[in-house]
């Protein structure tokens, strides 16, 4: 991709981070599910100039077409732009994403990607934030509304990474509160309020000074050193962190944040703020601990330290030999966890087992518990690939949860990385993306830590920003890409000791007070607590106070010449800070002061750490408020004469004596030792016989596993090849469902279905006019309705065929005295079963009127054939034409010499003449009366049909005289049969339905699944999974939704299949109306367990009557040909009239036009029907209900001519033009 360079009038390159920053702030929205009304409510509330661009995120349909344009400029005259690719960021402008797109940023302008064909997760809010994030860092904004799943959680963590400012819709007034919810649970969301207020927030930030003047190089509190001092000092004091080895510009930019989103513009007033609040300090701390970290991160340098690190220390490991890992500032222990699976799948790989300890530790504690739960969310698929996914995590509600094999390969633990103890004997150190933001000296001092902590040829891993400095000498690099280096031998670190400290707090008398915030002590206390430790320093000799577990609580003096840190894990047991023998003797002198009240002695005991002979002393303290006993230890080189500590007379123990009772002790422990190893051992051999059966029964099952895992494997591939057919079929008869509704609506054959029960399923226009059956009697069985039976009982006929299966056919004729063909047929499936009737209604009355005609001119024709001869023939005996035919001739223009013999046959259409010759040869052979149909070629060179009957005249001795005949036109009835024969053909197209199985609602569950087509009407991305049934509510309006329901639990409880028209609350905000059919899915025992159903988008058609009607205006439409006029609903409300007062044909309505204007109508519609006018236009006053007068334009137009080419139909617009008459 091509980048494009920012104007620079719009923001500055910032030489440190390497890029261009805008002047302005970038707010980034995401928001899904229910956003709409949240992102109207939030830019409702918004200032028409807020100084920003805002960038909305959204989970889009890619097959439909988006008006969040139209639906957001009602709300807010900021300006709206759709994204094209490449385009720069302005201030105070919307940006919208497009459909089937992805969007990033890079140096203030936005890039498109297009999503892939392959249906896969994706996180189009989690995209843009990141490189929001990366490219704006401390001027980015982020925002998450109302949406399912957890889309924008890592993108609000990135953007809180960088600096930026987070916010989210608070969950009670999001209509879906998931991405909310995940992304306030992250503990990174700096605001969290409804949409009105977020937007009153952001403004107040945006105005703030240290926002605006974010181009500015030198920052405003850059120079105040006092005050970032105090802050420094506060933070030690309350939270015992000292954060003065930060980098200033790091704690300056968490300033400057929380002075603008508390709206302080002094550091001063801060101050003050921050002493009496602990809320805020709390805030500012976790903000300076930056605890931001994803799986992988960084994903092509964890695969380089998988191949050239971890590999080669698993091959090169002892068997019995832990391989020990140090993940220092671990955050939410995603890193931690990311080298797990890589030591897991190594191990795999190598098929080398090894036990692995992998130290997680991190200062923040909230992090730590999240780290230990190992439960992250769904969106975690977008930095773990699926195949990692299925192995080392598990699916939960919510997220995903590490497996047990990967969790109990990690310890947590709380640590502070400057100044507590480093682990040791580490054969991999793990510090990503902590060091960048502490200063130079303390990243010596870490680096000399790590140098110390590592084994020989151990290695370190750091961050992609991280470089080793003046280190750089201890360590040899393996990859300096990937931040990859190892350990050198013969390097000795040296630990700075002039790191800077925080400046004290007791240099700021103004805020000696805020230790009260965390600790609640008063001056006398602290007095007191003072003069203790000072009488302590001065009157006992270096000594510790332990508890029962021997764990020490708190050290008097230098202790350090008598006690060592292990190597290990951290530990505070004084026991094993001693040597292996003194470790005795203070073990065997405590547990003797346990027994008593005195001060106890030990005297002459070797010290190997200072080489000198110690007295040791031991006494137990009892606490009196809660039984708590503790005891102090001391170590004293001096002779104990001089000692403040006193001991009893019985006080100093001989440490021959000592020695003796040690010896005694550990030799009965050692017997009851050998007794207790002895029947364990025994124990063991069961044991091990018992395991060695059960590992057989476990080498069969996991046999017979491994073989059904292969059969569900292939039943597997079965179902998906099933699958993609049932796809194929559904978009088949999603076609041909469309195909059958568009045809019985345009067609003129009345269609009438019902189901074996014979209730009414689905009936068109042409059939409920002639029936009386209306669209509200779907659903009813047909019993209850009184129907339109013409001359004859037309439910019993049709309970006849449903009984009998065998076709009815009658000509029926209605009340205006048309004729129709009325057909009962069966029902029939594609595999033959019956499952109800089809009743079909074909217009036959102008067939029915050609056939009479034809009748009659055929009689008018014989009987001039009888008296003058035309259109007849006489042949001989062999068929041949002797005599003149001047009738024939006269039809096909052909001399006498031309139609003599068989040459009349020239005149037949080639592909009749064989059949001809045929037919009247064999009648004259056989003596038989002749007739056939073909067509002959008239003398205008226009081929007719005529019908031919020819009859031998016979001689008395039964010998043929001649042949005499005649040839009747039947054009026109060929022609009319031809009519009837489409007709029929359209009506089979008519009789073949099918269900479109769109939806399917799971009754035990309430789990709803979706096709595509649903997902396109309700406006939501098919990528995302749809609302649970629970939430379907917010899908329709409140009178649709109470009708789904009744019509739901109707259908549940009879069985019954319900068909309704529904108005729908897409997700764009714009209301849609759907067809819904609905039925029932029954068990073997014939309880209803679901409910399944076809939905059609009707909005098009709803749109256009909506749109007549808020107009003020009316359609209507007139079948001149036999006086049929039909009219929209708006022009009975216009009137005042119902349908029943009206009545029809074209009178009923004209009657009502004003006397004076009457006559311009007529004559206009006259005019218009002669084509004397190109359309019919006029104005007139036309009566309503209460006796006033309206004025109306009245405008139409032919759109339908018959075959003779006269008018036939006609269709207009009638709208009321009361009111621009009286302006």
């Amino acid at each position: 991709m091509k980048i494009k360079k920012s104007d620079t009038r719009l923001g500055y390159f910032d030489n440190d981070l390497g890029k261009t920053i805008l002047n302005f702030p970038v707010v980034g929205i995401g928001a899904s599910a229910g956003g709409l009304e949240a992102l109207q409510e939030f830019f409702k509330n918004m200032i028409p100039k807020p100084d920003a661009a805002f960038v909305i995120i959204q989970h889009l349909s890619p097959d439909y077409k988006s008006f969040m344009n139209e639906l957001l400029s009602r709300y807010t005259s900021i300006k709206i732009e759709i994204v094209t690719d490449g385009m720069a960021l302005k201030s105070n402008c919307i940006y919208l994403i497009p459909p089937k797109m992805n969007m990033t940023i890079f140096h203030g302008v936005l890039y498109l990607n297009e999503l892939s064909a392959t249906r896969t997760l994706n996180l189009p809010i989690d995209i843009f934030f990141r490189s929001l994030a990366k490219d704006q860092e401390k001027n980015a904004v982020g925002i998450i509304l109302s949406g399912a799943g957890s889309d924008g959680t890592l993108g609000i963590k990135a953007i809180k990474e960088f600096g930026g400012m987070t916010m989210a819709q608070d969950e009670k007034s999001a209509k879906f509160e998931s991405m909310p919810h995940s992304s306030i649970f992250t503990g990174m969301v700096d605001i969290i309020m409804p949409p009105k207020q977020l937007a009153k927030e952001l403004i107040n930030y945006i105005k703030h000074p240290f926002v605006k003047e974010n181009g500015h190089i030198e920052s405003i509190l850059a120079s105040e050193q006092s005050q970032l001092s105090k802050v420094i000092a506060i933070l030690s004091e309350t939270k015992n962190v000292d954060f003065s080895c930060y980098k200033e510009n790091t704690i300056i930019r968490r300033l400057e944040k929380r002075l603008s989103l508390n709206r302080f513009e002094k550091i001063e007033e801060y101050i003050k703020f921050l002493i009496n609040n602990s809320k805020e300090i709390n805030i500012l701390f976790n903000e300076l601990l930056i605890g931001v970290t994803r799986f992988f991160r960084d994903e092509a340098a964890f695969n380089s330290l998988k191949n050239l690190v971890i590999s080669k220390i698993i091959e090169s490991s002892l068997p019995n030999k832990e391989i020990r890992i140090w993940v220092a500032a671990c955050s939410t222990g995603e890193e931690a966890y990311s080298l797990a699976i890589l030591f897991k799948e190594c191990m795999i790989e190598l098929n080398i087992k090894r036990d692995i300890k992998i130290f997680a530790t991190d200062l923040d504690t909230n992090s730590l518990e999240y780290a230990s739960s190992g439960f992250y969310p769904d969106n975690i698929v977008s930095d773990v690939s699926a195949d990692r996914l299925s192995k080392y995590f598990s699916k939960r509600e919510g997220g995903y949860q590490v497996n047990d094999s990967i969790r109990t390969m990690i310890v947590f633990a709380r640590q502070n990385i400057i100044n507590d103890p480093p682990f040791s004997r580490l054969d991999l150190i793990s510090c990503r993306n902590f060091l960048i933001y502490v200063n130079p000296e303390t990243q010596q001092k870490i680096f000399s830590l790590f140098n110390i902590a590592l084994n020989e040829n151990g290695h370190l891993f750091l961050g992609s920003s991280e470089s080793l400095g003046n280190m750089s000498e201890g360590y040899k690099s393996i990859d300096n890409k990937s931040k990859i280096f190892q350990k050198l031998l013969n390097y000795k670190p040296t630990i700075p000791s002039n790191l800077k400290r925080s400046s004290d707090f007791k240099q700021y008398p103004e805020i000696l007070h805020v230790s009260s915030l965390t600790k609640n002590r008063k001056v006398n206390n602290r007095f007191l607590e003072v003069l203790f430790d000072q009488i302590m320093i001065d009157y006992l000799p270096p000594s510790v106070v332990i508890d029962e577990n021997y764990d020490v609580l708190h050290t008097i003096n230098n202790v350090n010449d008598y006690l060592s840190i292990p190597s290990g894990q951290i530990t505070i047991n004084l026991l094993k800070m001693l040597s292996k023998e003194n470790s005795i003797f203070v073990s065997s002198l405590i547990r003797r002061a346990a027994k008593s009240n005195d001060v106890l002695i030990l005297e002459n005991v070797e010290s190997k750490i200072i080489g000198k002979q110690l007295c040791l002393s031991c006494k137990k303290i009892t606490d009196k408020l809660n039984g708590n006993i503790y005891y102090i230890v001391s170590f004293n080189e001096k002779d104990l004469s001089n000692s403040t500590i006193k001991p009893s007379k019985t006080g100093k123990l001989n440490i021959q004596m000592h020695y003796n009772e040690r010896i005694d002790e550990l030799e009965k422990e050692l017997q009851v030792k050998s007794e207790s190893l002895q029947a364990t051992v025994e124990e063991l051999e069961t044991s091990n016989e018992e395991l060695q059966s059960s590992n057989e029964e476990l080498i069969a099952s996991n046999e017979e596993l491994q073989s059904t895992n292969e059969e569900l494997q292939s039943v597997n591939e079965e179902l998906y090849t099933v699958n993609s057919e049932h796809i194929r079929k559904i978009e088949e008869l999603t076609e041909l469902t469309s195909d059958v509704e568009n045809l019985l609506k345009n067609t003129q054959i009345g269609t009438l279905y019902l189901d074996q029960h014979l209730v009414i399923r689905k009936i068109n226009d042409v059939a409920s006019k002639l029936t009386n059956i209306i669209s509200t009697d779907i659903g009813r069985p047909l019993k209850h309705l009184s129907l339109n039976n013409f001359d004859t009982n037309l439910i019993s006929e049709i309970e006849r065929v449903s009984y009998d299966l065998q076709l009815f056919e009658k000509e029926i004729i209605d009340n205006k005295g048309k004729c129709y063909l009325m057909s009962i047929i069966p029902y029939r499936t594609v595999d033959n079963a019956v499952e109800g009737i089809i009743v079909t209604f074909v217009n036959i009355t102008k067939l029915k009127r050609e056939e009479a005609l034809k009748l009659a001119s055929e009689a008018r024709y014989r009987s001039y054939i009888e008296v003058t001869g035309q259109i007849g023939w006489v042949t001989n005996a062999k068929g041949e034409i002797v005599e003149d035919v001047p009738s024939l001739r006269k039809f096909t223009g052909q001399s006498f010499n031309e139609v003599k013999g068989i040459g009349w046959t020239k005149a037949l259409h080639p592909d009749d003449l064989d059949r001809t010759l045929t037919t009247w040869n064999n009648s004259v052979l056989k003596k038989t009366p002749y007739e056939i149909e073909y067509r002959m070629l008239r003398f205008d060179g226009i081929y007719r049909y005529l019908l031919a009957r020819g009859f031998p005249i016979f001689n008395e001795d039964n010998s043929i005289l001649e042949w005499v005949g005649t040839c009747i036109d039947i054009t026109e009835r060929k022609l009319a049969e031809e009519q009837l024969i489409r007709s029929e053909k359209e009506l089979k197209k008519a009789q073949q339905i099918t269900h479109i199985g769109s939806w399917h609602l799971d009754l035990a569950t309430n789990e709803v699944q979706w096709t595509e087509e649903l997902y396109k009407m309700y406006g939501f991305d098919p990528s995302q999974p749809p609302p649970p049934y629970t939430e379907h509510q917010k899908l329709f309006t409140d009178e649709s939704w109470e009708t789904l329901s009744t019509s739901l639990a109707s259908t549940r409880s009879t069985g019954i299949p319900y068909e309704l028209e529904l108005k729908t609350l897409r997700i764009d905000g714009s209301n849609g109306w759907m067809w819904v059919r609905g039925e029932t899915i029954l068990d073997k025992e014939g309880k209803t367990i679901g409910l399944w159903g076809a939905a059609q988008d009707i909005t098009d058609r709803k749109r256009v009557e909506s749109a007549l009607e808020m107009g003020g205006m009316s359609w209507w439409e007139w079948d001149c040909e036999f006086n049929k006029f039909k009219t929209g609903t708006a022009k009975y409300s216009m009137l005042g009239y119902t349908k029943e007062e009206i009545g029809n044909g074209f009178e009923a309505w004209t009657k009502y036009i004003h006397p004076d204007d009457y006559p311009k109508a007529m004559t206009a519609m006259k005019d218009h029907l002669e084509g004397k006018a190109d359309n019919y236009f006029i104005e007139y006053w036309i009566k309503h209900k209460n006796g006033n007068y309206l004025w109306c334009r009245d405008k139409g137009a032919i759109v339908g001519r018959n075959e003779h080419g006269k008018p036939k139909l006609l269709r207009g617009i009638v709208m009321n033009i009361t009111n621009e008459k009286r302006e």
